[in-house]
C-alpha cells in the first residue's frame, strides 16, 4: 500500500520548486527545536524522532494498509553494553528494509506485484 508523506508527517511539504522538504517540528512530538536547530542541534536526534515517527504511523496501520515493498520495526529497548557505554543507557534498534528496482536502485512501487 503507498503511503503519503502527509500521512506519517502532518503538515509535510514540498517546494513549488521541488527543491526542499519541510516537515513542521510539531509533527515530530518528540523533538525540541533546540535538537533540531540546524547549525547546533543534534542531527542523530533529529533522525531517530523521523524513524521513531514512521515506525509508530506504520506500525498503527491496519496490516492491509501497510506498505508492501518496505517494512519498519522498533525492537524493545535493551540496556546498552560496553566499552564506553554510560551504566543504565538504553539502546533502541529499529529494522527498515525496502524492495528497490534493480535499475533505478529506487523503491520499488507499491503498485506492481
Amino acid at each position: 500500500m503507498q503511503v503519503a508523506p502527509i500521512d506519517i508527517f502532518p503538515g509535510y511539504t514540498l517546494t513549488a520548486d521541488g527543491l526542499s522538504i519541510a516537515i513542521p517540528l510539531a509533527a515530530l512530538p518528540g523533538l525540541t527545536a533546540t535538537e533540531a536547530n540546524a547549525t547546533t542541534g543534534n542531527a542523530m536526534e533529529v533522525v531517530r524522532q523521523v524513524v521513531d515517527r514512521t515506525q509508530s504511523v506504520i506500525g498503527g496501520l491496519a496490516p492491509t494498509a501497510r506498505p508492501t515493498k518496505a517494512a519498519i520495526t522498533k525492537a524493545v529497548p535493551t540496556i546498552a553494553t560496553g566499552l564506553g557505554v554510560q551504566p543504565g543507557t538504553l539502546r533502541q534498534a529499529y529494522n527498515l528494509t525496502f524492495d528497490l528496482t534493480p535499475t533505478a536502485l529506487e523503491p520499488a512501487s507499491e503498485s506492481t506485484p
